[in-house]
């Protein structure tokens, strides 16, 4: 793996029951974005418009990793964040930061033809998702390779046991063959998030009916989503076998939940970033009591929440 290090020492102020450490006083929490480059050289990148095709997959990817007061070097999970259509791991940022701080590694990878600055253009490669799970699970193999290579920057930095995958629009397509479809399951993968999921389109990978699995899930649309409708979350979560939890955030659209680009902080990122730090902490720190009543909290709030938790 070939890696560089773009960024380094954000250094970020938050109070200390923002990573349920305590209420009595603040703490300095050091955020550093590091970009590195993993080659696949056993797979091609297919042709694309102008774009001739390459013999290997390139894939850059952002890893955000903390000084963290709820996760030691060797003990976080493993957060890998996948983007939708024309996306780039960059626009995760807000989201990678609030989840490094509160004690998880967390990887973005930029897919080879559907980033927003992909050769050829990503408006022509919408069918180079069948060829995303393979990515993911290559990028996971690469950073196992990683975790045991003294120097290396990720060295001890995570738990293989504890990989938790969230795919937002056709990055939810991904994640929906990474978990559910038999040509492409990866069993790392502990538990997945839904973010903004498009109809069932996965029969790129095969019968479009969700092949039953069971790892914690959890959905999450925004109820005036105006590019994928919001019901296309509802049938989904209907689809997967629990534990599960669906949350509908009120007046939100198709990625604000997730992106941060250049806009400030909004109520409807802000409620899906609790609802995903509670699950990331039920599934991984046995925090469940913390989950339900984030859930519930989000629920008397006017949001929408659905849950199957046994």
């Amino acid at each position: 793996m070939r890696y560089t290090t773009i960024s380094v020492a954000l250094t970020v102020w938050l109070l200390h029951g923002a990573v349920g450490c305590g209420d009595d006083g603040e703490v300095a929490t050091v955020v550093r974005r590091l970009e590195l480059v993993a080659v696949d050289p056993t797979r091609r990148t297919p042709p694309n418009a102008s774009f001739p095709g390459a013999p290997e997959r390139t894939i850059r990817f952002l890893v955000w990793k903390s000084e963290s007061p709820d996760g030691s070097p060797g003990n976080r999970p493993l957060l890998i964040l996948a983007h939708g259509f024309g996306g780039l791991p960059e626009k995760f940022d807000a989201l990678a930061r609030t989840l490094a701080r509160s004690g998880a590694t967390v990887v973005a990878p930029a897919f080879p033809l559907t980033n927003q600055n992909a050769p050829g253009g990503h408006e022509t490669a919408l069918r180079d998702v069948r060829n995303q799970p393979g990515d993911v699970s290559f990028l996971m193999g690469e950073l196992a390779a990683a975790r045991e290579t003294p120097g290396h920057p990720l060295y001890q930095e995570f738990d293989p046991q504890k990989v938790l995958v969230l795919g937002h629009s056709l990055g939810a397509v991904t994640l929906l063959g990474l978990t559910r479809k038999a040509c492409c399951i990866d069993p790392r993968i502990a538990a997945a998030i839904f973010v903004a999921p498009p109809p069932l389109l996965a029969n790129v990978f095969g019968p479009d009916s969700p092949e039953p699995r069971t790892i914690p899930t959890l959905v999450v649309h925004g109820e005036a989503d105006p590019v994928v409708a919001v019901q296309n979350g509802r049938d989904l979560y209907r689809l997967l076998t629990p534990p599960k939890a669906f949350l509908g955030v009120k007046g939100a659209g198709h990625s604000d939940l997730v992106e941060s680009q250049l806009e400030p902080p909004i109520p409807a990122r802000d409620a899906a970033q609790q609802a995903i730090l509670a699950f990331v902490r039920g599934v991984f720190l046995g925090a469940t009591n913390e989950l339900t009543t984030r859930l519930a909290q989000l629920h008397e709030q006017g949001h929408e929440v659905l849950v199957e938790w046994r």
